[in-house]
């Protein structure tokens, strides 16, 4: 069998494993938006706009051996690694089958203890601290595993971002921190002072800045990220912003349809559909199969996580407290 270049990306049949995943975080977010508006059902919609950077992250993982530490926007990216769209919705209802909490926490706390998806504080700047953490245990244990950890513009202006970084510099961890961030802009012009990336270069790490919803240049950053962990050449950040594709404007208020227009050109899930159309292994008949088949698991989804048991009172306090210690 002949050896892959290192840049040379997913063949075409594993492009469209990553693409149906990408569309099926698109199904879920739109579910989960209606559920919110219609049903007062307390779901945490997400930005579109990720599924791109994610999804090349995942491609570039060792799924149920390297550890993730997602944000709530990471949906694609848990989905990728192994979650399924029951394990959101089951979170989403807080019914007990709920694998990341049993249905104690917020939609959007990501966790699977079969995936090495790790559901830590909701703070996105703390749980940078806790995947040093994680990837500090592996590199002492010797194992081959490195930690992706994601967080965003806010989270790298708390103290936690940089006491996790400075450790994960200081000690050449096998460490992955990704920078989400929507740009201000159809431009993607951002309103750092001083971009993460140049403050991550200060703390001895290497660093990308990346177009968010470019799967090809997030696919390269990710395979050279990895590459170093796993020669134990240290860790990376990768800045990945992205164009906010959502109908409500930061501050307030509704975009004119002219607008939305103009940015759906940037939807990244577009971009990998032109790819594959160009490369003959999608038509459209069969990309609106696809997202049927997306809309169907998760109607599914929603029916069967709406009829599951919820926890059990007492089960509140389960792995919360150490029994049997004296």
């Amino acid at each position: 069998m002949t050896e892959r270049a290192p840049d040379s990306g997913p063949q075409p049949q594993s492009l469209l494993g990553l693409y149906q995943t990408a569309l099926m975080a698109r199904a879920i977010e739109r579910r989960l938006w209606v559920l919110d508006r219609l049903e007062n059902v307390p779901a945490t919609l997400r930005v579109t706009g990720f599924e791109a950077v994610q999804v090349a992250a995942a491609a570039a993982l060792r799924a149920g051996s390297d550890w993730v530490v997602p944000c709530q926007v990471d949906l694609a990216l848990c989905l990728a690694m192994g979650a399924s769209p029951l394990d959101v919705m089951l979170a989403v209802f807080g019914r007990a089958a709920d694998p990341a909490s049993a249905g104690r926490q917020a939609p959007g706390a990501f966790g699977s203890r079969a995936a090495r998806v790790v559901m830590t504080s909701a703070s996105a700047g703390r749980h940078v601290v806790q995947a040093a953490g994680i990837a500090y245990a592996s590199m002492l244990l010797g194992r081959d595993e490195l930690t992706l950890v994601c967080t965003d513009q806010r989270g790298t202006l708390s103290g936690d971002w940089h006491e996790g970084i400075n450790f994960a510099g200081a000690h050449s961890l096998p460490l992955i921190c990704l920078v989400e961030d929507l740009a201000s802009s159809h431009g993607r012009i951002t309103q750092y002072a001083e971009p993460p990336v140049a403050r991550a270069k200060g703390y001895g790490l290497a660093a990308e800045t990346i177009d968010g919803c470019e799967f090809a240049a997030a696919a390269g950053a990710f395979r050279r990220a990895v590459a170093r962990a796993r020669a134990k050449g240290g860790p990376t950040l990768i800045y990945a912003p992205v164009v906010d594709l959502t109908s409500l404007r930061p501050g307030g208020g509704r975009r004119p349809p002219e607008e939305l227009e103009a940015l759906a050109g940037d939807d990244p899930i577009d971009r990998i559909r032109r790819r594959l159309v160009s490369r003959g292994v999608l038509d459209a008949a069969g990309d609106e199969q696809l997202q049927r088949d997306c809309a169907r698991v998760v109607s599914e989804a929603v029916e069967e996580a709406r009829h599951a048991p919820s926890p059990d009172g007492p089960a509140a306090l389960d792995n919360v407290f150490l029994r049997g210690i004296t």
